[in-house]
């Protein structure tokens, strides 16, 4: 029991910003006129900022909760999956429970985008891990 109030300790800045993702995903648009940015919609922008930090999240709770290396290398494809899962849920989400949404393929295929720059971004930050290779547990 212990041991699973730790791995939601490290994780909930990952549940709160998820919490956040979903709210932003099946809130009504309001609205909102689609810009390009660069020739990029805006909103495929949006979708991909939000899930690289949130893979980004994700893999700062592993690595706190994760002291071994054999998994400390599994956290970046263990976090994508997670993003991807996530994405494809928010989609079924807007198509089946939303009034004024819709799901989008390019939405999730944004959000991956974003994930795996969120990767990119925490491997810029941490490296390859290897010092936090430890023998003792939290």
């Amino acid at each position: 029991m212990a041991n699973k109030l730790k791995i939601l300790k490290h994780q909930l800045p990952t549940f709160a910003w998820a919490i956040f993702i979903l709210s932003l995903c099946t809130s009504s648009s309001g609205g909102f006129i689609p810009q390009k940015l660069v020739g990029i919609q805006t909103d495929k922008l949006g979708h991909a900022f939000v899930f690289a930090v949130l893979v980004y999240f994700l893999m700062l709770g592993f690595i706190k909760q994760w002291r071994y290396s054999f998994l400390l290398n599994k956290i970046r494809v263990i976090s994508l999956i997670i993003a991807i899962i996530y994405a494809i849920f928010i989609e079924l989400i807007q198509h089946y429970f939303t009034v004024d949404r819709k799901a989008e393929y390019w939405d999730v295929v944004a959000d991956i985008i974003g994930a795996v720059i969120g990767i990119a971004a925490f491997h810029s930050v941490y490296g390859d891990l290897k010092f936090m290779d430890r023998d003792e547990t939290i």
